[in-house]
């Protein structure tokens, strides 16, 4: 057998050619690269400038707003211009982050959606609303209470519905940019507050001790030795 001849040569514009995929400069990314971060690390609070007198008028107004808003975030439509188009929005009753306006009206609507699914009649009660200038946010204690309806539908024969209401505490922040406008939202996780017995039931209990019909509850006492 003959041996085998050299194989086919490439012309010098060929192997430019090769050259420039590995030689010439990076490929543009299609979109800015965002950080990985992982579930349940601390969020920064969003940068705000500090000292600018701009930024207290920011707080006071939205203090007004929000003091006028908040109280019907269940019964009417919500103001949502006092956020911005980028606001943040972390909801650790239902484990949602989301970011945008539009993400934001979705996760309101869910939120109120389930709500009223749940609860019978529903009202949203402010317990306090304060302004921190350090680091320009705003916090609100609010609590919902409301009447579950399987409870309603369970107790359909009392006619005093009242310690059938559920109240639940909740705990937002809202934070503001230099516009003024709210750019972050974390809701805190909703805690049932427990009522205190009623005045009714403390005096029918009374009345069945009275009558020897219940066992009143034991005193303890501490008595010194003589």
């Amino acid at each position: 057998m003959g041996e085998e001849g050299p194989g086919p040569e490439l012309h010098s514009g060929c192997l430019d050619g090769l050259r420039s995929l590995f030689e010439g400069p990076p490929w543009p990314c299609p979109g800015a690269l965002i950080p990985f971060q992982a579930p349940g690390t601390a969020h920064p609070s969003p940068a705000t400038p500090s000292g600018d007198p701009s930024m207290e008028e920011h707080l006071a107004v939205m203090y007004e707003r929000l003091r006028q808003e908040l109280p019907n975030l269940f019964l009417h439509s919500h103001d949502y211009t006092l956020y911005s188009s980028d606001v943040e929005f972390i909801n650790e009753i239902l484990n949602i982050r989301t970011k945008g306006r539009t993400w934001y009206i979705l996760s309101l609507t869910l939120c109120r959606f389930l709500a009223w699914n749940y609860f019978a009649q529903l009202r949203l009660e402010v317990l306090q609303l304060t302004r921190h200038p350090e680091n320009w946010t705003l916090q609100a204690r609010w609590r919902l209470v409301g009447l579950p309806i399987h409870l309603l539908f369970l107790r359909f024969y009392k006619r005093d519905k009242e310690e059938l209401y559920r109240t639940y505490d909740a705990y937002s922040t809202f934070y503001l940019n230099s516009n003024g406008l709210i750019c972050r939202h974390r809701l805190d996780k909703l805690m049932p507050s427990h009522s205190p017995p009623t005045p009714v039931k403390k005096l029918l209990v009374g009345a069945l001790v009275a009558l020897g019909l219940s066992e009143p509850e034991p005193n303890l006492q501490l008595c010194s030795k003589d």
